[in-house]
Parts: structure tokens; sequence; C-alpha cells
């Protein structure tokens, strides 16, 4: 039987910094049977790329030079990331190509005004409803609430989008037994500018969040991918107030994180997203799963999730994942905390069994031959 081929294409042909997805698929595909990956992208001397979690690795120099290459190679299916900024890339794609699945990042909730006046382009916004409208397939971390919702705003069937969140890889499993005292919280991932309004980017609440529970002596790091930590550090003026904090505010810590290390999470006591929720930035992630999730989940890291995260709040409540609050428990976070060994102990024994469906592996399979 001749092999199903499988492109894999990044953002705008690049790898982002922040984001592993393509990755987590490629690892979850390597034992699948009859397929073969491969990973078509322009070539950038800073990104490091696994060489032996890709069947085939097509390199090019830019992003006309990708599509004359993938013009020459047969295939079955392009899998394609996209994010903000990047989705004009995705719409090109869309239009020369056959058989093309676009998985987005993330989609914009602001006006078209606020978002040029925020980074003075809105292709974005063309490109999008282009993709919506014309691609086989859309892949996003919401769920079907909000594909209801673009399916009216778009006027498109509600079927094409497919919840597809960041899932789990079994090899990055952790399993960990820990004492439930001295309370570490950790937020492993990217941060905003908190130079960015508050109504579109979360930074000035997450500082709040972090001034509110050291205050109450609660001990928080952000562990950031180690790009993005180094970013931090470099745009030192941009990110002044999180260095601050980091310096001068002894329960608070920036940490470099590991690339698909969820051992690096192995003292904390509890993994969260946004602790305080404000601002229309909230649609960002009312009906969406993001990435931490699946990375606490593999850590065997407990959740807490402010109930404005509706989608991940209810899942954590069903399987009983961890716990759930609301703004106003900022206030007296210890209440929250306030647990018995036993219930921490059920926690861990829950992720590890819901974790086991929540996989690349288990979704795989049933993408490629829909």
């Amino acid at each position: 039987m001749a092999a199903f081929t499988l492109i894999l294409i990044p953002p705008s042909g690049r790898f982002k910094k922040q984001d592993f997805s393509l990755d987590r698929i490629a690892t979850a595909c390597r034992d699948m049977k009859n397929l073969k990956v491969v990973l078509l992208h322009v070539h950038d001397e800073k990104n490091n790329i696994d060489q032996d979690i890709y069947d085939e690795i097509v390199s090019v120099d830019s992003e006309n030079t990708l599509f004359d290459k993938l013009r020459k190679i047969k295939y079955d299916k392009i899998l394609h990331r996209s994010w903000m900024h990047n989705y004009s890339f995705a719409k090109e794609l869309v239009e020369k190509f056959e058989n093309v699945i676009v998985n987005i990042k993330d989609w914009n909730f602001s006006t078209k005004e606020e978002y040029e006046f925020l980074f003075g382009d809105t292709s974005d916004f063309e490109a999008i409803e282009y993709i919506f409208k014309n691609c086989d397939k859309v892949l996003s971390h919401f769920t079907q609430e909000q594909a209801l919702l673009w399916s009216e705003q778009y006027d498109v069937n509600a079927d094409k989008f497919i919840f597809f969140p960041e899932y789990c890889n079994k090899e990055f499993f952790y399993d960990k037994e820990k004492e439930y005292k001295n309370i570490h919280l950790v937020y492993a991932g990217k941060i905003q500018k908190s130079t960015y309004p508050e109504q579109l980017f979360p930074s000035k609440s997450n500082l709040r969040s972090i001034l509110k529970l050291t205050q109450q002596k609660i001990n928080i790091d952000y562990v950031l991918p180690e790009q993005e930590y180094n970013e931090v550090v470099r745009s030192k003026k941009t990110f002044l107030d999180f260095l601050y904090e980091d310096r001068f505010n002894k329960r608070f810590h920036l940490i470099r994180g590991e690339k698909l290390n969820p051992s690096v999470l192995q003292k904390y006591h509890f993994g969260f997203f946004e602790l305080e929720v404000s601002g229309i930035n909230t649609q960002l992630y009312k009906y969406a799963v993001v990435s931490k999730f699946a990375f606490y989940l593999e850590s065997c890291l407990p959740i807490l999730v402010n109930r404005e995260f509706v989608s991940i709040a209810a899942i954590v409540q069903k399987y009983n994942l961890g716990i759930v609050f609301t703004n106003d428990d900022l206030h007296d976070f210890y209440k929250v905390l306030d647990i018995t060994q036993n219930e921490y102990d059920r926690y861990i024994k829950n992720i590890k069994n819901y974790r086991k469906f929540f996989t690349y592996e288990k979704k795989m399979e049933s993408l490629i031959k829909g």
C-alpha cells in the first residue's frame, strides 16, 4: 500500500518560537503505518528543528520558493499551521492548492479599526474570511460554541470547524506524587507586553493577579519557553514591570523553560492560565482549550482555572482535574487552595486517567482518514 503523504507547513512557512504544535503532531505520527510526514518550511537559522521526528524535511529560502517546491511534491493532504498576521499566506495556500487543512492558532475579537491602530494592517480580516469559506477544514482550539458563532458570522457550515486543540503526547507524560504544602503556583507560556491596552490583552490583569496573590504570601512562577524568556530579557523596557517583580518580589520569579519538557513543572502544585479575567480579550479563550492545558496534563499538574475560561472550566469540573474559581476569589485565594492531601491526590489520579484519551495519537488517524 502506498504511503499517505501529509505535508506540514508552519505559519508563513516559518516556525514560531513559542509554537510546538507541528513537532507534537509529527511525534504522534511516527508510529502510524503507511504515513509519510514531510515538513516543508522556510529555513531560519534561529530554529533548531528536531530531525528525528519528521520522515522528510524540505527547506526553502522564501515563501515563493515554498510554493514552487510544493507544486512538485506528490501529497495527499496539507496541514498548515497559521497565526494572526500570517493568515494572508494561509489564504494564498488555500487559493493555490487542493486538500488544505488550516490549523489556526487564534482569531482576534477587536474591531477592524482597533486592529489597524494596533498592528497597522487589516489584511487578516479578508484572509480569515476566505480561509473559513474555502479551505477543506478549519482546525482550532475553539470548541463547538465558537464554531456556531463563526458559522453565523461568516455564513459557512459549522461542520467545517473541527475542535483540534494542542493535545498531549504520551511520551511526554510525567508522573508525580507531591506533598500538598508550601503551595507553589505556575503559569507556563508566553507573556504579552503590558503596554498593550487591557481590553485586548491580559498583561495588566496578570500583573494585578501577581500582586494580589504574592501579597497573600502565595508563591508564583512564570515559566517561559526558552526563546520567549530570552526575548523578555533582551526587550527589557517593554517588559520592565514583569522584570521588576522578578527582581524585587521574593514570591514571584520568571523562569527559563525547556522545549517540550514537562518535568520542569515538577516542583509546582497547580498550573493556571490568566487568574483575573477582564476585557474583551476574554473572547479569545472563553470557548478555547489553550495549549497550556495539554502541557499541564503531561506534567501531571492539577489545574486552576477561572470560570470565564468556559470550555476549560467545564472539562476541569467534569473530570475533577483541579479547581474552578472566580475573580472575587482572588481577594482571599488561600480559601480556594484550602484542600486536603486526599483531594489533591485525587486530582492527580484523575489527570492520569483523563490525559490518556486527550492525545494526538488518538486524533491524528481520524483526521487523516476524514
